[in-house]
């Protein structure tokens, strides 16, 4: 596989990244409010939705040739998946051990702030398994578990039935995930995490990648938008007509909204060449560790020192962001820095 990056694909997990911050943050769900609801930051809420989506196409598409180019199945699955589980467990422990509320710390000391939250954790203790310390690494044992079932189809040259049994799993996910209200459905953990929804995103890329699948901009974009617009309709139904959630991280609008921008991405390569991001590129993963005790220490400085609702939360996401790239290239410079960052 070639090292060269492609430009359009590195500008578009930035934009990715910076969405996923802006989610993580809040942006204008307390203020301000239109009809007394937060209608700029619940419009900013679910755009960013296909933020995560959008990393495992991108993921997908590039295991493929890593895949076929090599003799030796197993070791290019432990090769991509090693470092991941290492960094994986290393946030875990420190997300285990640092301290997150600073009123209660203050307060009641280390050892409280920290018991109830590893009661929180216990009480829930699959599903805390499939997410580690913090709840956003739920994207690396995911990213795992479709590499690892695609590796597997791959070696016993089975690929035929990747996408149905992707798309089973993603069915099974929104039925025993979003659509609870509608199916009564359950399921052992929260279906966001293991291979319910990222195995058919990583395969997708993986099958655009094996089948040299491309559109043009206008039909990436009408795709893109249809997906939105899918999503939308569905969160909406959820919401108003069979009283479920209006957040929804995963519906079956998502891939067709998460492919289409892709496929915009893979057919303009040069599309946000001054964003620059190929310089950051290998910061990326390392920020989206580490972003979220970031944006938590922001909102316990904001809330102490009473900030504007509105200045924090245009605050937070350029805050988050920059602090997280420096603490990330400061983690490289540290003996132990290949543990948490790659």
């Amino acid at each position: 596989m070639t090292k060269k990056r492609i430009i359009s694909f590195e500008s578009g997990r930035l934009i990715a990244l910076l969405a996923i911050i802006a989610l993580h943050s809040q942006v204008f769900m307390k203020s301000p409010l239109i009809f007394g609801e937060p209608v700029i930051g619940m419009i900013l809420n679910q755009a960013s939705r296909f933020a995560v989506p959008l990393f495992f196409i991108i993921a997908g598409y590039f295991y493929y040739p890593k895949l076929v180019k090599s003799d030796s199945k197993e070791d290019v699955f432990w090769q991509y998946t090693r470092p991941l589980l290492m960094m994986w467990l290393s946030w875990s422990i420190i997300f285990l051990l640092i301290p997150f509320n600073f009123t209660t710390l203050l307060n009641d000391g280390y050892w409280a702030e920290r018991t109830n939250y590893w009661s929180g954790l216990l009480a829930n203790p699959l599903n805390s398994l499939f997410e580690g310390g913090l709840v956003h690494l739920w994207y690396i044992p995911a990213l795992i578990c479709a590499v690892g079932i695609i590796t597997l189809l791959h070696t016993f040259k089975v690929e035929a039935i990747l996408l149905p049994i992707a798309l089973i799993l993603f069915v099974y996910g929104c039925a025993a995930g979003s659509y609870v209200p509608v199916t009564d459905m359950e399921a052992p953990i929260f279906t966001r995490n293991g291979p319910f929804f990222s195995t058919l995103l990583v395969a997708l890329g993986y099958e655009i990648h094996r089948r040299k699948l491309t559109l043009d901009s206008k039909q990436s974009i009408i795709l893109a938008f249809s997906g939105f617009a899918l999503f939308l309709l569905e969160a909406n139904y959820l919401y108003f007509f069979a009283n479920g959630a209006f957040y929804h991280d995963f519906l079956l609008g998502t891939p067709l909204w998460a492919i289409g921008i892709f496929l915009f991405l893979q057919g303009k390569p040069d599309f946000g060449e001054r964003l620059k991001a190929s310089t950051i590129s290998n910061d990326l993963l390392g920020v989206y560790l580490c972003h979220l005790l970031v944006v938590i220490y922001f909102f316990n400085i904001v809330f102490m020192l009473g900030v504007n609702p509105i200045l924090s939360s245009l605050l937070a996401v350029p805050c988050a962001f920059f602090i997280s790239l420096l603490v990330v290239k400061g983690l490289r410079k540290l003996p132990f820095g290949q543990l948490l960052v790659r």
